[in-house]
């Protein structure tokens, strides 16, 4: 049986601020190919496909194609409904119907998984079909390279979020507030707005990490110390983090214990997606990454390559100007591991209420250059 001549994009998983950045780099290299007939979108997420939602990607202006570098999250959707054995023949049936050959998926972990599941639905109904993944995501979760794409506007939108944050409690009623991020399972954004810190910003003064216990104690003593030198205290959480004992240290539960054992005003505050879409954020290092691995499973589709992760690895020698250099690479889905990327040792501090200078070196050219600059008394 002859592979399709035409390709199928999907989005599965949280969308991130240059998600669309990957789609339009997918669009212009096919552009410049002869190798890919029709090029649809799925709506809604793969399953759109086998629901017959499916927009024609071909079709559209080319002031549509250069927006997309500009919009961030996902003009096709990003919503996830995993499919299963039962699904296989209705999704083969799907590609054989728009002859769908390639088929690239952009997103967090439901994309690899759902990679997996058309790889072997494909090969179990003996049907061609080439299948490729863009890595996209704000809370950098896939173990592909230095860093995902989508992380960096997301860190990014975090560190301004709690230099804001500072602002606020520094101003506000209550001195003592918590900024709960996402990462039920893993801190990376957590840990970027240890970024918002410099001679004239103090906050945040601890930050709870869900791969590292905390002993609350000596945390509300952290706390302490900074309301009596700054007469605030900022605090970042995760829906993830815990005590030694096991209690959890989300952010209403960690604002709660704070009032109590502090016995002053707090207040929590949460940042989800938006700060994964942040337009206002967007790193253009980090669009520009996306767009260049959207670029590359393009040119990956034209040599029959099939079961493939991009990625981005940090050069060792070089720095440009943007603080590091990249390199392009791939790796085989079976690669992928199936968890959330976690934190390594080597970036969290010893007391787990902080990160290193090693995470500060890594993480601080994805920001894409300096914060806003807030002024202090003297």
């Amino acid at each position: 049986m002859a592979r399709g001549e035409n390709a199928l994009i999907a989005v599965a998983g949280a969308p991130t601020a240059v998600t669309n950045n990957a789609i339009a780099g997918i669009l212009d290299e096919l552009g410049q190919s002869d190798h890919i007939s029709e090029i649809y979108g799925a709506l809604a997420g793969l399953a759109g496909a086998l629901d017959g939602r499916l927009v024609d990607l071909g079709a559209q202006k080319r002031k549509t194609i250069e927006g997309l570098r500009r919009t961030p999250g996902s003009v096709l959707g990003a919503r996830v409904r995993y499919l299963g054995e039962e699904d296989a023949a209705l999704f083969v049936a799907s590609m054989k119907n728009r002859g769908i050959g390639t088929l690239f998926l952009i997103g967090g972990l439901p994309a690899i998984e759902l990679a997996k599941f058309a790889k072997n639905a494909a090969k179990s109904q003996n049907y061609p079909l080439s299948v490729l993944v863009v890595p996209a995501s704000p809370e950098n979760e896939i173990t592909a390279g230095d860093h995902c794409v989508g992380y960096g506007s997301a860190a990014r939108a975090a560190a301004v979020a709690a230099r804001d944050g500072a602002r606020g409690a520094q101003g506000g009623e209550e001195p003592l507030v918590v900024l709960e991020i996402g990462g039920a399972g893993a801190g990376w954004l957590a840990a970027a707005t240890a970024l918002a810190r410099d001679e004239m910003n103090s906050a945040p003064h601890s930050i709870l990490l869900p791969e590292r216990p905390v002993d609350v104690d000596e945390l509300i003593e952290e706390t302490r110390r900074a309301t009596q030198k700054f007469g605030y205290a900022l605090l970042v959480t995760t829906d993830g983090a815990q005590s030694k004992e096991g209690d959890q240290l989300n952010g209403p539960a960690l604002a709660d214990i704070l009032a109590d054992r502090l016995n002053l005003p707090s207040r929590w505050d949460k940042i989800g997606l938006i700060a994964s879409v942040s337009g206002a954020n967007i790193a253009r290092a980090d669009a520009d990454e996306a767009y260049n691995l959207g670029a590359l499973v393009a040119r990956l589709s034209a040599e029959d390559a099939s079961g493939y992760v991009v990625a981005l690895n940090r050069a060792d020698e070089g720095r440009g100007e943007r603080g590091y250099k990249v390199v392009e690479a791939s790796l085989r889905l079976e690669q992928v591991e199936e968890y959330p990327r976690t934190l390594p040792d080597a970036f969290i501090s010893a007391s787990g209420t902080n990160v290193t200078e090693e995470f500060l070196e890594w993480a601080r050219p994805l920001l894409g250059g300096a914060l806003p600059e807030y002024a202090t008394l003297g």
